[in-house]
């Protein structure tokens, strides 16, 4: 079978703005969205922003599914005053290799893919997990604009190195 995460990519670090829920992923994806758009409406913010992303911190076989942080996110576009982003968090994505897994459809079957990446992300060789990234996921289409059978999104894993995996000739020792 093949490794649908057999994607490699980069991605640039990107500023973002922030909503951030706790709980169970499958349950806080779609209430931590709402709450952003409400945000974003209510500033009127909505049509000046990028793209959206999600951040899933937290593995929920670790912490526990009801303690997962989750924010729900939108690039920042230049020129958008500083002050007009009171409302929100302010972060930057971390940049750096992730392993992605292309999704078609409802955004809402997003919501089970980033619970279930934690348990079901087999790495390509000679990489492993990096547990000090969030799992990224990218809403590559506005729902606004495309068919819910249109809309695109991906599931990017973060991963580094595999130490292992590495020539004992090109490690470097401590």
């Amino acid at each position: 079978m093949d490794n649908p995460h057999s994607i490699l990519l980069y991605l640039r670090p990107t500023r973002l703005i922030y909503v951030r829920a706790r709980g169970c992923y499958v349950d806080m994806i779609p209430k931590a969205w709402n709450r952003l758009f409400q945000l974003l409406d209510a500033n009127g913010l909505y049509a000046s922003l990028g793209r959206g992303y999600g951040l899933a911190h937290d593995n929920p076989l670790v912490v526990g599914p009801q303690n997962c942080r989750y924010d729900a996110c939108v690039e920042i576009r230049s020129g958008l005053e500083e002050r007009s982003l009171r409302a929100f968090g302010i972060t930057t994505l971390q940049g750096g290799a992730y392993a992605r897994r292309r999704l078609s459809g409802s955004y809402d079957h997003m919501r089970s893919a980033v619970q279930d990446v934690y348990s079901e992300f087999t790495p390509l060789p000679g990489l492993c997990f990096d547990e000090n990234r969030p799992v990224v996921s990218i809403y590559v289409d506005n729902p606004n604009c495309f068919a819910e059978r249109d809309l695109r999104s991906d599931i990017c894993v973060p991963v580094i190195a595999d130490d292992e995996s590495i020539h004992p000739r090109l490690a470097v020792s401590a």
